[in-house]
């Protein structure tokens, strides 16, 4: 059986003693029942170690308390503040003893890191108002420059008592020496009072203190596995200090790693096999240089368990230690929570990297979701050891992301910092972490760090270990590349790397890092910022005018060969002239490198390529065709490019074409509906509301999924998410049939038997999934979405019901955006050039007017739901905060301001817009047209600066009114870390839009049917100041960093 974790003493001679209030308390306490058990093994020198019991411990650290009792002024009762005394020190056998010799004197400690800047050293001694410091010699010259660059005039330094002073035998301490210093005061209020403060390690800015009672440190103390020790971890960090406590506590020795020795897999090595452990601390560094020889690994197999923390451990390293028999065990807790979670679990369990929620803290939990599967930890009000709080709920937001395990209940695995994240160009958020852990893993690496905030693709700088020495950088490539191929394998398309975009930098390069070997990142991107910058521009400098001069049909080749190098197709016959390269799988990595070819190897006239060329030019033809006109604008006789009009013309009119309706004589009871897009916010909605109507008995989901599995976890996610799926019951649940599908296909990817299914139920379908994707040319819309209505359209069309299924196509009033008038009547535009000019908004368009055929050639109901600005719902304001507009509001914590806009937005909350759609997708056929036409807007306009602002400001937001051009040059000097400032990822957006003296054009979009049809939208009101308040507490305690 796996061994038990401890929650409280298991010594039979510590479980009868009352439970200690106070750190000074345990030390004493062990002293007295356990006072000639060895607790602590420190080395004399070198890999000698020297065992000291508990009994040393007290008295050692009384002596040295006597010591700072002289020098240092201790409160007189417990009613007055802590006082601060700062240790700086090389985490040894002395640095324990003046600790626990600091907290006999009631003094709060605050453990300084020896690898922080000079001005972290000073904020955090201002901040916690510390006046005296004891350290090392070794540390007089850093102390003397902090204090004379930040005026620290005032801070008294201490040299640390050294081992001499006080390692003598205990016969010679005087019969009346106690090792008491607190009969002044109130064990009882001490408890409560701050014992540590340990600072977080400042890899997104200066260090911040975290502070940790006597009470809760004591708890986090007593969990513990009772085991002997070994450990590596500096006593400085949180992880290290309550490892060596969680010893005392339990009556167990622990060997510390020598701080004078380099961590070496020999040093490692041989101490433990001089003094093996039962458990194992370290972090996955020290891990990594055990595994890499037999005897390491042997060391690492003998012990119980081995524990590790401080940051993840690659799936890679990890899965090699399972697999050679090591009891791996991730540890997961905070400086600000104590331990919170550990992948204990029993033989024949491997999910080593998976914690597990325990019964005690899981009513103390909540999952975030940040994106897709990834969650972030809050720790609730009422936890024991929470000691920090930065919700206003009072919660802890832990900023670490966790994958939810895809079987296992209340099992986690660790997936990263918030703070990590990289946020590209277009809004997408990679996390680099899984990416750096398979490159790191590689002999010849020693480093990597991914990089790519605010740009179209990410990049990666590979610190080369000692393997490497002597080799050619394309010996190195050819030696590395295969680590990066398979992190692209496990990494979404978007966060991929290029070859192009891996710079090498030779061994032994410095670079800053934390204490425990992490990457501090923000510091990392400083420090090789110019590496970073030239990278981007050497995509950017291409051939130009160098470039191959090549005939049209060759620069065909030339695309053909590229697209089908990347997109690596079963049949390269797949791709024709013709064909959509986005139809056949090329996602956005494959955009920029392609991008990045052309540059390198065509002469392009001494002009630049636009960032969207390829979504804008999207076969070979296109771009073959716009690269060549490029170079020889003036060449006759060259076919003319089709113009935008008439592509969607003939989109139009390629799939206008439909098959008549045969009536059937299935009369199965009931609304059985068809959604698409249920994984969206809008979708959701829908789905929830449907299933919740009586008269429905069953709501088809079609989804983009591998399985019937993953489309069923996608969308039941896609429900939490917007919290609209635990409140239904479990009939209403039952209704939910979810698919993976393809809706390009002409039976929508379902098979003949689960398309058969739907033939024979039918009633309606609501079609709300489309790309929202700003940069795809017109064209790229066809396959899935234009082709995809048009395979809907025939479903309806197939139903064997008496009359056609209902169609419910929802657009977006994007498709009439460039209306020439002031108003848009509640009718299908076939002047095409209406929409707003780009792919998105025409495709919209194209499958408007398909609806409105449908209607008139089929003579079925197809009815278009033209929707406006949807914003977060009324129950809990919830509304995706990387869109433009929450972006914009965002702007107000970095600008200090928002725009004055003379604009008049016809808001609705989603649910309201789900609720209006199903009143009038429900309307019978012969109370509205077949090609009826709603706008699903709100008929009631708030006025931006008159109505809109001071509700921002009512809900809490301080910010000045400003007109939009201050508001763009504000924005062009705020921090450009989109990380930090996510809304300057828009900057050129809100330029475009806003820097300009223009007035803005409003259109009045008219409602008479869809209020006359409606209840819902005849009633509704306007977005009030209430309804305001939620969106930003939504976003205050979800999304934004504050």
């Amino acid at each position: 059986m796996a061994p038990a974790l401890i929650t409280h003493d298991n010594h039979d001679d510590v479980s009868a003693v009352p439970a200690p209030l106070t750190i000074d308390q345990l030390v004493r306490s062990r002293a007295e029942t356990i006072g000639d058990t060895p607790l602590i093994a420190y080395p004399t020198t070198g890999l000698d170690y020297k065992d000291y019991t508990a009994r040393q411990l007290d008295v050692f650290s009384a002596r040295v308390a006597k010591h700072f009792s002289k020098l240092i002024a201790t409160r007189n009762s417990s009613s007055e503040p802590e006082k601060v005394v700062a240790i700086l020190a090389a985490s040894n056998f002395d640095y324990l003893v003046s600790t626990i010799a600091l907290s006999k004197l009631g003094f709060t400690v605050l453990f300084l890191s020896t690898r922080i800047s000079d001005a972290a050293y000073a904020s955090l001694i201002e901040v916690t108002g510390c006046t005296h410091i004891v350290i090392q010699p070794s540390f007089e010259a850093t102390i003397s420059r902090v204090k004379a660059t930040f005026s620290l005039s005032n801070l008294i330094t201490h040299l640390m008592p050294e081992r001499t002073s006080y390692d003598y035998p205990l016969a010679k301490t005087h019969p009346s020496f106690s090792t008491a210093f607190d009969a002044h005061l109130d064990p009882n209020v001490e408890t409560d009072k701050i014992c540590w403060i340990i600072h977080s390690s400042g890899s997104t800015g200066l260090p911040k203190p975290i502070k940790q009672t006597h009470a809760a440190a004591l708890r986090n103390y007593s969990n513990n596995f009772s085991m002997n020790g070994f450990i590596t971890l500096p006593l400085f960090h949180a992880h290290g200090i309550s490892s060596v406590f969680r010893a005392i506590h339990s009556g167990k020795q622990i060997h510390v790693y020598n701080a004078d020795l380099p961590l070496t897999s020999p040093y490692l090595v041989e101490s433990m096999e001089r003094h093996p452990p039962e458990i194992f601390y370290g972090v996955p560094y020290a891990l990594k240089l055990l595994a890499e020889s037999r005897e390491g690994m042997e060391a690492l197999k003998k012990c119980r368990l081995v524990m590790f923390g401080g940051s993840s451990c690659p799936d890679v390293l990890g899965d090699r230690l399972v697999r050679n028999g090591v009891k791996l065990v991730s540890h997961y807790g905070t400086t600000e929570t104590g331990q919170l979670m550990t992948s204990f679990r029993e033989d024949g369990d491997y999910d080593w990297n998976y914690l597990k929620v325990s019964p005690n803290l899981k009513p103390f939990v909540r999952w975030d979701q940040q994106a897709g599967d990834v969650y972030e930890l809050v720790i609730l009000d009422g936890w024991a050891s929470k000691v920090a709080t930065n919700r206003p709920d009072g919660s802890y937001a832990t900023k670490d992301l966790f994958l939810k395990h895809p079987t296992k209940e209340d099992r986690w695995k660790y997936f990263g910092r918030l703070d990590d994240t990289l946020v590209l160009v277009n809004g997408e958020k990679a996390n680099p972490i899984q990416t750096e852990h398979t490159v790191r893993e590689n002999p010849y690496v020693s480093e990597a760090v991914v990089f790519g905030a605010g740009k179209q693709q990410l990049g990666s700088i590979v610190i080369l270990s000692d393997n490497s020495r002597g080799m050619l950088e394309q010996e190195v490539m050819k030696r590395v590349w295969p680590s990066f191929e398979t992190a692209n394998t496990l990494a979404p398309e978007y966060a991929r790397i290029a070859q192009e975009m891996v710079r090498f930098l030779p061994p032994g390069t410095p670079f800053p890092r934390t204490d425990k070997g992490t990457v501090i990142r923000a510091a990392f991107y400083n420090t090789f910022k110019s590496d970073i910058e030239e990278i981007y521009a050497d995509l950017e400098r291409g051939a130009v005018n160098g470039g191959l001069e090549l005939p049209e049909t060759d620069i065909k080749d030339f695309v053909r060969n590229t697209v089908l190098s990347l997109l690596r197709l079963p049949d390269p016959l797949i791709l024709r002239d013709d064909t959509d390269f986005f139809s056949i799988g090329m996602d956005s990595l494959m955009v920029a490198r392609i991008r990045s070819a052309i540059l390198k190897s065509l002469n392009t006239g001494g002009q630049t390529l636009g960032l969207n060329i390829v979504f804008e030019k999207p076969s070979v033809n296109q771009l073959s065709r716009f690269l060549f006109r490029l170079r020889v604008p003036e060449k006759s006789g060259v076919e003319e490019e089709e113009t935008v009009e008439e592509t969607m013309k003939r989109l139009v009119e390629k799939y206008s074409e439909f098959p008549m309706h045969i009536p059937g004589d299935s009369d199965i009871e009931g609304e059985h509906v068809v959604v698409t897009g249920a994984t969206g916010s809008l979708g959701a909605h829908i789905v929830a509301q449907l299933i919740a109507m009586k008269s429905v008995k069953s709501v088809f989901c079609l989804v983009r999924a591998e399985s019937p599995r993953n489309a069923w976890d996608r969308t039941v996610q896609s429900l939490q998410v917007r919290r609209v799926y635990d409140n239904l019951s479990d009939e209403e649940k039952k209704k939910v049939i979810c698919l993976p599908s393809n809706l390009a296909e002409e039976d929508l990817g379902l098979g003949q038997k689960r398309y058969e299914e739907l033939k024979s139920k039918v009633t309606a379908i609501i079609h709300s999934a489309w790309s929202v994707n700003f940069n795809m040319d017109v064209t790229s819309f066809e396959a899935q979405h234009i082709r995809g209505t048009h395979n809907l359209i025939k479903l309806c069309l197939r139903s064997k019901r008496p009359s056609p299924a209902g169609f419910n196509f929802l657009s977006s009033v994007s498709s009439v955006a460039a209306t020439v008038g002031s108003q848009v009547p509640e009718s299908v535009e076939t002047y095409l050039q209406s929409a707003q000019p780009m792919g998105y908004a025409r495709s919209k368009l194209i499958t408007e007017n398909i609806c409105n055929l449908a209607a008139k050639k089929a003579r079925m109901s197809s009815r278009v739901h033209r929707v406006g600005q949807v914003v977060g719902d009324t129950d809990n304001g919830i509304w995706n905060a990387t869109e433009a507009i929450p972006l914009l509001i965002q702007g107000a914590l970095s600008t200090g301001a928002l725009p004055a806009l003379e604009d008049t937005p016809t808001w609705l909350p989603v649910n309201i817009v789900a609720k209006v759609v199903l009143e009038l997708t429900f309307v019978p056929p012969a109370d509205a047209p077949l090609n009826a036409l709603f706008h699903v807007v709100n008929p009631n306009t708030i006025h931006w600066t008159n109505d809109l602002l001071p509700a921002l400001k009512e809900a809490g937001l301080e910010f000045d009114i400003v007109g939009k051009r201050d508001w763009v040059d504000r924005l062009r000097k705020s921090d450009p870390d989109p990380v930090k400032n996510p809304t300057f990822k828009l900057v050129d957006f809100f330029a475009k839009k806003y820097d300009n003296d223009r007035v803005g054009k409003g259109l009045y979009y008219r409602t008479e049917l869809a209020r006359a049809l409606s209840p819902t939208l005849r009633d509704i009101g306007v977005v009030d100041t209430k309804l305001v308040s939620k969106f930003v507490d939504y976003w205050r305690k979800n999304c934004w960093n504050v």
